[in-house]
């Protein structure tokens, strides 16, 4: 079995404790792991999220951010005399190209740079002068912004084409739009506007990998084929979707919080993708993810924090 624990479950395992607490249900977890031949794997997005508070300028934010940090790197780290060995999960845009084509595409070496990162800011890795670590820790944002920014332009493209070229974050609200507005969300509950969106991710998958493709009955298999793969991963988008369609102008904001539902969608990708025929179940207190999976009939594949430490006997 394989554990994927989310950005806010590092943090809530270590929020409130001492540095001697945290060691200890760090070494609790661990035991029960092993015990039970289960690996908590190294998830990329939620150690690019710590990374990228690393030096936050609030201190509770960053002291949080950092232990969870140190959390990750040695819950999922396997350390033996000349070697650090860790259990990837990848983000969406790996998962994609392997899916689809058998192959990961260049990102992929950000993404091992990011763990490298990590590993140094953990302490398991010498820092050396020509780190150039703050740098490192902003491209590591950037990444993040870039993750979400791909998305965010297909919206944008999505309410040009049906606004005459322009951007409007409240199109749906407009005055006179009010069967237009119904219209979208008959679409939405449909599933028509997800199907759209399943295409638009084995597009940008194809562009990835520079594979050539004609939108032909092959083509739209595969994007049935995917959505009912990923099935949560869409559920999820759908809330992204919700809120377009409500006119929440604040989406226009790349830094609005909303953003993040697209780094737990990579998440799902990473708990769903299976090629291996592993048992992966994702933790989370995140009721929406949850639901999405229950939605998709996938259930047990996300549970709660209670129930990861519950599942390795462990009382916090």
């Amino acid at each position: 079995m394989k554990i994927i624990l989310d950005t806010n479950i590092y943090r809530n395992l270590i929020k409130d404790k001492t540095s001697e607490e945290i060691e200890i249900i760090q070494e609790k977890i661990i035991a029960a792991a092993k015990a039970q031949s289960i690996t908590i794997t190294f998830p990329i997005i939620p150690a690019m999220e710590l990374i990228n508070h690393y030096n936050d300028t609030h201190p509770v934010i960053k002291d949080e951010c950092r232990k969870g940090l140190n959390l990750l790197v040695n819950l999922s780290t396997d350390k033996t005399k000349n070697n650090l060995h860790v259990k990837f999960t990848p983000p969406m845009d790996v998962i994609l190209g392997s899916y689809l084509f058998g192959k990961e595409e260049d990102f992929l070496k950000i993404y091992a740079q990011a763990i490298t990162l990590a590993q140094k800011l953990a302490g398991n890795l010498d820092i050396t002068p020509e780190d150039s670590i703050n740098d490192a820790i902003k491209t590591v944002s950037e990444q993040l912004d870039f993750e979400k920014e791909m998305i965010r332009q297909n919206y944008e493209s999505y309410l040009k084409s049906i606004n005459e070229g322009n951007v409007d974050w409240a199109y749906f609200q407009g005055k006179g739009r009010k069967e237009i507005r119904r219209k979208f969300f008959d679409g939405l509950r449909k599933g028509e506007l997800s199907f759209l969106v399943a295409q638009s991710l084995l597009d940008r998958a194809y562009f990835n990998a520079k594979e050539t493709y004609q939108k032909d009955e092959e083509f739209f298999r595969k994007v049935i084929q995917f959505m009912k793969d990923f099935c949560p991963a869409l559920v999820m988008n759908e809330l992204l979707l919700d809120n377009i369609g409500s006119g929440v102008v604040a989406i226009s904001d790349l830094m609005d919080k909303r953003w993040n539902t697209i780094l737990d969608i990579s998440l799902i990708f990473g708990t769903l993708y299976n090629p291996q025929n592993d048992d992966i179940i994702l933790v989370t207190e995140d009721q929406n993810i949850i639901d999405s999976f229950d939605k998709c009939g996938f259930n047990g594949k996300a549970i709660k924090l209670d129930d990861f430490l519950a599942l390795l006997d462990i009382e916090q």
